[in-house]
């Protein structure tokens, strides 16, 4: 039984996950838009005037400021780092739920959150003009 849990723990993390998380992403995304549609296809038949900005706003998405890509990019490094020092640490003190399998998830969440750190504070730092122009705006 305990050899079934080290395999399916690190498989569950590291496959159906993140496949999970893109699925959810992806239907929220699909439902949105089918809504958008919905109420075009009303207005349509109902002889409104309909804005052709609406369907470049529906193929593109929202087109989020640099300053909330940016903010973003900190939660995510944050979070991650903060997910991998963890794993890392348990692993470390050998605690029974985490045996040496959480270096193998520890070591690459902390990567990408830095990564992440990296990109947000290089992005502050180089995107600066922009992020005064969405504030003036």
């Amino acid at each position: 039984m305990e050899g079934i849990l080290v395999l399916l723990i690190p498989i569950c993390i590291c496959v159906v996950l993140p496949v999970m998380i893109v699925w959810l992403v992806t239907r929220a995304k699909t439902k949105r838009t089918e809504k958008k549609m919905d109420v075009l296809v009303k207005a349509i038949e109902n002889g409104v005037e309909v804005d052709p900005a609406m369907f470049v706003e529906m193929t593109e998405g929202n087109p989020k400021s640099v300053k909330m890509e940016l903010l973003n990019k900190l939660g995510i490094g944050v979070m991650l780092s903060l997910m991998g020092l963890v794993f890392i640490v348990l692993a470390a003190c050998n605690v029974q739920a985490f045996p040496a399998w959480g270096y193998y998830a520890g070591i690459p969440l902390l990567a990408v959150g830095i990564g992440n750190l990296v990109s947000y504070f290089y992005g502050v730092r180089f995107m600066r003009p922009e992020i005064e122009t969405d504030e003036a705006s």
